[in-house]
């Protein structure tokens, strides 16, 4: 046995210097990184760009995490039979070649994202990025290359050699050399913990590396060779594109259903209201009685004779992340891309917030009790700018729930303290969590579903925040808009052919309202909030080119939704669900002669087009 623990000792050691060398490294190719760049560097704040190296980290322990697996593997394949030394030997010329090709390539990143503003991926492969570099340049960048790779190589040597150098051959015991095993594999399961990114239930992912308003500090503390792996991940599905007539006529069919009048129905009594919209997680038709559902929502149906309310509005799709891009974007998202993924396309959305930051809102708040690094929703709000992000690190442990984060009570408690701390007109958006499976809430039962349940406690909290709300001075001059980030099975677990799958609640309220006890029956989907809200405010807001204003008397009126690479399109005389994967139709109702099976796959063809030029 003492062989056995030497042998591990000696694996423990290498490992270490493994690590050390990879963490060396990524710094360096950061800073190599700021310099070639130095033109956005000299515009970030020093602290911010300190900063983005320890962000860093968290991706360098993760791509460390995945070479000290194969390592491991390799070490419990070999440690009973084959001489450490020789083992480590070959993980360490297996090290030399990755270092090299990461070592060669960083800066050809960092100099493509002086013209790109974003860091080499998978989807970049096809690109002709060569083309336009100049030969003498692409000799002088072959020649740095080479010398950065030997100083790699040379640091790499320097790091590992006493290792690698300890000769100590195998354990000749069978229960030395079922340690080593043992203990080697151990070794390689714990890297699961820096792969992920920690012990918390999201899985790293490249939103962990925005925590500044500062573009450039975020993609400096994004590692390219994480974010280059990540992408190839999902390179399948982002290829995935929809395609069923000539451009030509899907673009004038798209015209025709994004038509939009002169005039529409003004609802406000100022041009500048504060502005609160809360997105509510999971509320579906199921739990609204004025959408034909069981009454699991009190306050949403005292709200209706003083709100202006939505009918027949349909989620996008059924993820949180797709429902978040809807909401703040006024954007589609495709079947099998969840855009929120790809901050590359995601900093060209357009985003409310920055509109109405143009208007001069200047005080916008973000909140959510969670973990905004799940779904990649941190990259999102950053990008989107709001200058105040508050989640579940801003909450007590006493607040939090058992999985997800803090109880929607304190989180409305603390939507109603930073609205009475900003000046106005402010702009806060507020993401609920307590719906969110598995529904457990701090609150005597009051339901039997668990769902229906959680869905009731978070329309309480709406209803305490709400009468607190009205009691302030700012309330007379707000509308609070209520939008579910996406339906819900339900009870019956319905599917998604269902009416009730996809149809959410819109209601607009507050004090700023000079049009009450209205309900509006047009079919739309939730990214025409942002048309129809922006119109109000008279703001421009043209680059929503796939939201609809719901006030226009001649908008189109039609929802489309889509799910798991299928989708539905729904207006006066059609409801339509697609299985783009069994090319079949799960629903074709119509009321017309001939069913309009054209327009769905306009939208999608056109949204898949839009997708691609991101």
């Amino acid at each position: 046995m003492k062989l056995a623990f030497k042998n591990i000792l000696v694996t423990v050691r290498y490992l270490v210097l493994h690590c050390l060398f990879w963490i060396v490294t990524f710094a360096l190719l950061r800073l190599l990184f700021i310099a070639i760049n130095s033109g956005k560097a000299i515009a970030t704040p020093l602290l911010d760009l300190a900063k983005s190296l320890f962000y860093g980290l968290v991706f360098d322990f993760s791509v460390v995490g995945y070479l000290s697996i194969l390592y491991c593997i390799v070490l419990a394949i070999t440690c009973t039979w084959v001489p450490q030394k020789k083992v480590l030997r070959g993980t360490t010329i297996f090290t030399a070649i990755v270092s090299t090709l990461i070592v060669f390539f960083s800066p050809a990143d960092s100099v493509m994202y002086s013209y790109w503003g974003y860091h080499y991926d998978a989807t970049c492969i096809a690109s002709s990025t060569m083309d336009a570099i100049e030969t003498w340049a692409l000799v002088i960048y072959i020649i740095a290359g080479v010398a950065l790779v030997v100083c790699n190589n040379v640091f790499l040597g320097f790091m590992t050699n006493k290792a690698v150098d300890t000769d100590v051959q195998p354990s000749q015991t069978i229960a030395g050399k079922v340690f080593n095993v043992v203990v080697v594999l151990v070794l390689g399961a714990l890297m699961i913990i820096p792969i992920r990114g920690g012990t918390g239930i999201a899985p790293l992912s490249n939103s962990r590396a925005y925590f500044s308003e500062h573009q450039f500090a975020n993609h400096v503390a994004m590692s390219p060779t994480w974010n280059f792996l990540y992408s190839t991940k999902r390179l399948k599905e982002s290829s995935i594109t929809y395609h069923y007539m000539e451009d030509s006529v899907a673009e004038a069919r798209f015209k025709e259903l994004q038509h939009e009048g002169d005039d529409f129905a003004r609802i406000l009594n100022t041009k500048r209201p504060n502005v609160i919209f809360i997105l509510l997680e999971s509320f579906s038709a199921h739990a609204i009685e004025y959408l034909g559902g069981m009454n699991a929502t009190p306050t949403i149906k005292s709200l209706l004779p003083e709100s202006v309310s939505f009918n027949n509005i349909m989620a996008a799709s059924d993820r949180s992340g797709k429902g978040l891009v809807a909401a703040m974007c006024g954007y589609p998202v495709l079947p099998t891309i969840s855009i929120i993924q790809y901050p590359k396309k995601t900093q060209s959305l357009p985003f409310i917030a920055k509109k109405l930051r143009n208007a001069g809102y200047d005080s916008q708040t973000f909140i959510y009790g969670g973990d905004l690094n799940f779904n990649n929703f941190k990259s999102l709000v950053n990008i989107a700018g709001f200058d105040k992000i508050i989640t579940e690190d801003d909450f007590d442990e006493s607040m939090m729930g058992d999985k997800w984060g803090a109880h929607d009570q304190y989180t409305f408690d603390r939507l109603l303290e930073e609205a009475n701390g900003q000046k106005e007109p402010f702009f806060d958006f507020y993401f609920t969590l307590s719906s969110h499976e598995p529904f457990t809430v701090p609150m005597d039962k009051q339901l039997d579903d668990p769902y229906l349940n959680s869905v009731y406690y978070t329309d309480k909290c709406l209803g305490d925040f709400i009468s607190r709300a009205k009691k302030t001075d700012w309330w007379k001059n707000t509308v609070v808009v209520l939008m579910a980030d996406h339906g819900h099975p339900g009870p019956e677990n319905v599917g998604v052919t269902d009416n009730r799958r996809f149809r959410i609640p819109l209601i607009l309220t507050g004090g700023a309202l000079a049009v009450r006890d209205s309900m509006v029956t047009k079919k739309g989907t939730q990214i025409d909030i942002a048309k129809t809200l922006l119109k109000q405010l008279d703001i421009e807001c043209d680059e929503f080119e796939f939201s609809k204003n719901l006030l226009d008397p001649e908008a189109v009126g039609y929802s489309f939704f889509d799910f798991n690479d299928g989708y539905g399109y729904v207006d006066d005389s059609n409801y339509q669900v697609y299985d783009n994967r069994g090319k079949s139709w799960l629903r074709k109702d119509c009321l017309d002669a001939v069913p309009d099976t054209v327009s769905g796959r306009v939208i999608l063809q056109m949204m898949s087009e839009d997708n691609k030029k991101r």
